[in-house]
């Protein structure tokens, strides 16, 4: 079997689109058609499968050595260019199983493996520069978690990327994260970093954004709760480990 994968670049998913279902595009983004721009080429080549169910599974299970994409997910389109038992087209990977669908592949990009600059913000650490893989898979491994989250808290061209499950999964406080007025709007659990957001695709770090973050995000900080209220006190951890 001949076929093509392609998969949502997140840095150019405005309409955060990846991992939804046909059904859920237009429920919840009005879109009717695919935007095959938001997409890149992954994969092409031949496999030994049967079938789009094969395929699926491979793509999880058992990858071809030097594939760079992230195991096959929903909203996942598979072009099967040539196979004995399935029809030449576009096949997008829904909730259950697969539905053809109009795809244009001259839109599509090809899969570039860039690395990036990022703060790095670790609970009971002190903030340091680090270099990352900007997959979806290198994002996990980076961050520990299954599944990542997006938040845009301050005014400068930057995003904070987390993991989506960091609360209830249980980890580890992290820091706080302040209003204008200095309030806490937030707490972080579990790792987290920040990269440059001033395109359609995370970026690194500006030198003078990584002085700026690194210097409000430098020290780890303690949780507790007072009269019902959370407060938060920063600490120097190499000045505990040498007691």
């Amino acid at each position: 079997m001949n076929i093509r994968i392609y998969q949502v670049n997140l840095g150019r998913d405005e309409k955060r689109v990846a991992f939804q279902g046909l059904d859920a595009l237009e429920h919840f983004n009005g879109l009717k058609e695919l935007d095959s721009e938001i997409y890149d080429c992954v994969f092409s080549g031949e496999v030994d499968c049967k079938g789009l169910e094969n395929v699926f599974q491979i793509f999880n299970n058992d990858r071809p050595e030097g594939y760079k994409g992230r195991s096959l997910s929903v909203s996942d389109v598979v072009e099967i260019i040539e196979a004995k038992d399935v029809e030449p087209g576009f096949y997008f990977c829904d909730y259950v199983g697969f539905k053809k669908v109009e795809f244009d592949p001259e839109e599509a990009e090809p899969y570039k493996e860039e690395r990036i600059k990022v703060l790095m913000v670790e609970p009971g650490k002190k903030a340091y520069e680090k270099e990352i893989g900007t997959s979806l898979d290198e994002m996990y491994a980076t961050l520990d978690c299954e599944c990542i989250q997006t938040f845009y808290p301050f005014d400068d061209l930057v995003v904070i990327v987390c993991d989506d499950d960091g609360k209830i999964s249980g980890s580890r406080a992290n820091r706080a994260i302040y209003g204008e007025n200095g309030e806490m709007i937030d707490i972080i659990c579990g790792k987290f970093f920040i990269c440059d957001c001033s395109t359609s695709s995370f970026k690194s770090l500006p030198d003078n954004m990584m002085e700026k973050y690194k210097r409000q995000f430098l020290l780890p900080e303690r949780f507790c709760m007072i009269n019902g209220e959370v407060l938060a006190e920063k600490y120097d951890p190499s000045r505990e480990d040498a007691r």
